[in-house]
């Protein structure tokens, strides 16, 4: 068996684990508040101990796999030092998607890959900002509607 597969296979099971793992603490998070809340009723006085004492918790959504496997992938590497590598290699201006399709490539994922786009959603905050301290700048449009980008001189 080939060993990238394998690890691929293995990196599956962990991600599924952690998505079951975040389930049952955000379902126990709300069965603690839920329990909070009845305790408060008989005895006004009532602190709950332990993290969430005195603060509220919100509903959050949950993060589907996709998303917290994105976020695996981008917490693995740092986006200013990689966007600013990938434009630097660049032998012309590339669009959002073109730096999230070579981040990904990097990263050892396909080309065709259906997370490209969310991980060009992200590169994009991280190109604005690099625009905003004059690092990288806009080489003009592709398509008609998509910046593309390069560094500043």
């Amino acid at each position: 068996m080939d060993v990238t597969v394998e690890l691929k296979r293995k990196r599956g099971e962990i991600l599924d684990r952690l998505v079951e793992i975040r389930e049952a603490q955000a379902n126990l998070e709300a069965q603690m508040i839920a329990l909070d809340q009845v305790i408060a009723i008989y005895e006004p006085s009532y602190a709950p101990a332990g993290s969430v004492t005195g603060t509220k918790i919100r509903n959050k959504r949950q993060k589907s796999p996709d998303i917290i496997e994105i976020d695996t992938l981008l917490g693995s590497i740092e986006p200013t030092s990689a966007v600013l590598e990938i434009l630097r290699e660049a032998s012309r201006p590339l669009t959002t998607a073109d730096c999230a399709v070579r981040l990904l490539q990097r990263l050892g994922i396909d080309k065709g890959d259906p997370r490209t786009g969310r991980v060009a959603t992200r590169l994009s905050a991280t190109l604005d900002q690099l625009m905003k301290k004059s690092r990288v700048r806009h080489a003009g449009k592709f398509d008609g509607t998509r910046n593309l980008w390069e560094i500043a001189a």
